[in-house]
């Protein structure tokens, strides 16, 4: 932890590496971005966002947005909802009947 000369030990920085309301302490060099958002235009004149892993690997990408007001909304909309529950739409309902139709 970071010291003050002389005094208490300073607290860790608080880093904004995990969703919203799941923040948590340590030394920001830690810390693993998981990934970031790029903004950008698209050929159509719209603009769009594309989330990156640390790798470099693009994981997730919007439609075009008429404006980057927009495109940052839907930005600000998928960093709220990525703590969400994880919904399997493959599974089969119980009680379901496959091969008919």
């Amino acid at each position: 932890m970071p010291q003050d000369s002389g005094g208490p030990p300073l607290p860790a920085p608080i880093c904004a590496c995990r969703p919203p309301g799941q923040l948590h302490r340590h030394l920001v060099q830690e810390c693993e971005i998981a990934g970031k958002f790029e903004v950008y235009k698209d050929k159509s004149g719209g603009f769009r966002f594309r989330l990156k892993a640390s790798n470099g690997e693009v994981i997730a990408s919007s439609p075009s947005y008429k404006s980057k007001a927009s495109a940052l909304g839907g930005v600000e909309s998928v960093k709220k909802n990525a703590a969400s529950d994880v919904v399997d739409l493959t599974e089969e309902p119980a009680g379901s009947i496959t091969g008919i139709g």
